[in-house]
């Protein structure tokens, strides 16, 4: 059967648990092998969790801190360093099998048709943001001080999107044999103060982190929903590439893989003493998420 690359499914978008979620991209990752077909998800995050890197080290992480804040903590299969699950974080998941258009053999090549989607969305709603080059953001990074290596949002990679000098919207892939998965995320509000908490970061890297990140918040009096956000990545998609996002529903063969990860992606146990009850992102902007930090 010929499947077009100018039809994408799209998932029903979701708020569920981080473990839900983490498993649930690796279940559309998964699909491909079935249904070589483009395919895209969007979730929010409904609890506080940090999801961190398969190789990032727990003693990165003030676990009590967590404990405290009731932060779930999460290990990820791919790499990379650890980002703030927190309602207002609007993700994507998107899919590519081999062969696609858009699949290039080049890592960071293959982010810069989405770099300038998303930029060209976020310009339709009057935010001057621009897809950072390679050779900006690969000395970017040789700058960047271990710290600050240990949030993902503080890093800039080839074509993610900076507003005012600032991070806004971050991008992550995992490549398999069968098939590309970009993770795309951006903040209505930027959690830093808490992010750095939890990392342990002295008040020097807290700072740095502050001015390296945005929220959508930051550039717009009333930032965009995300129905907004989705409806305008359609829009971009069929201008630019002649792409027609089409509902659809997880298959049989999909809802299996997802349950068959949600165990890889189980809550990390913090401490002897139980997790108090999932606070609201409202309580924990005035939390003092670690209480040996200096204020």
């Amino acid at each position: 059967m010929m499947i077009s690359n100018n039809t994408w499914r799209l998932l029903p978008s979701s708020a569920g648990t981080a473990q839900n979620e983490l498993a649930s991209a690796e279940a559309l990752l998964a699909g491909l092998q079935c249904v070589p077909r483009a395919a895209v998800r969007w979730y929010e995050s409904p609890a506080l969790a940090l999801v961190i890197g398969s190789g990032q080290k727990l003693a990165e992480i003030d676990l009590d801190a967590c404990a405290t804040a009731g932060v779930s903590l999460h290990r990820r299969a791919s790499g990379g360093s650890a980002v703030l699950f927190v309602p207002g974080l609007l993700m994507q998941d998107l899919v590519l099998p081999p062969g696609h258009p858009l699949a290039l053999s080049d890592v960071s090549e293959s982010y810069r048709w989405l770099g300038e989607v998303w930029a060209e969305m976020l310009g339709r709603m009057e935010i001057p943001a621009a897809p950072i080059s390679v050779l900006e953001a690969r000395e970017d990074t040789r700058a960047l001080g271990p710290l600050l290596r240990r949030a993902c949002f503080a890093g800039r990679s080839p074509y993610e999107i900076i507003a005012g000098g600032r991070k806004l919207v971050g991008f992550s892939q995992v490549r398999r044999r069968h098939g590309i998965l970009f993770q795309i995320g951006v903040y209505s509000r930027w959690p830093g103060a808490d992010l750095a908490r939890l990392l342990r970061f002295a008040s020097e890297d807290a700072e740095a982190l502050a001015t390296r990140v945005t929220g959508l918040d930051e550039l717009l009096p009333t930032p965009p929903t995300p129905t907004a956000l989705m409806r305008a990545f359609a829009e971009v998609m069929a201008i630019r590439h002649a792409v027609d996002l089409v509902p659809d529903e997880w298959r049989e063969d999909e809802l299996a893989a997802m349950h068959d990860a949600l165990p890889r992606y189980a809550p990390i146990c913090l401490a002897a003493t139980e997790i108090p009850p999932q606070a609201s992102y409202m309580n924990v902007e005035h939390l003092t998420l670690n209480p040996h930090a200096d204020k």
